[in-house]
């Protein structure tokens, strides 16, 4: 995936995150596109791409009112997406590489919120609610990434018997 259609696919999540998403909250949790998305360009194209993706993400996150520390969270789950799981084979393992970065991820931010006071067990509970529902997101995201198709080379098939 060239930069350009990196670009383009970050956009669209954040689009579809923003305009589409917010309107279908699931037990009061508003499903998240952009950390299944990370996690999916890392493991497909390697940490430099996920993290690229992530940082990407998170700077159109925030641009739309998210915090720095979820821009800073989602570049990191793109990084070590692609560090921990490159080249994960098929759909479902690319959707289990996915699962693990999204249960750390969420680790994370339970840890941030009983740190800065919340309940533990709410915490927890809130983490829980959004790891489903970016669980369920991740074949849109996946359909995302593969608008578009690969191109055929011509010439690579069969080649002319003279």
């Amino acid at each position: 995936m060239g930069t350009r259609r990196l670009v383009l696919v970050t956009g669209l999540a954040c689009l579809v995150e923003a305009l589409v998403l917010v309107w279908f909250p699931v037990f009061g949790v508003r499903p998240r596109l952009l950390p299944a998305l990370a996690g999916l360009v890392g493991t497909e194209e390697g940490p430099e791409r996920g993290a690229a993706c992530g940082l990407l993400g998170g700077v159109f996150s925030t641009l739309a009112g998210a915090s720095p520390f979820q821009m800073a969270l989602l570049a990191l789950a793109g990084g070590i997406s692609g560090i921990l799981f490159h080249k994960a084979a098929s759909f479902w393992g690319k959707w289990l590489a996915c699962l693990g970065i999204l249960t750390g991820m969420e680790v994370l931010l339970a840890l941030g919120h009983g740190l800065a006071g919340a309940s533990l067990l709410a915490a927890l509970g809130l983490a829980g609610r959004e790891l489903l529902l970016s669980a369920a997101c991740f074949p849109l995201a996946f359909l995302l990434t593969r608008q578009g198709g690969r191109r055929r080379r011509r010439g690579r098939g069969r080649q002319r018997l003279r």
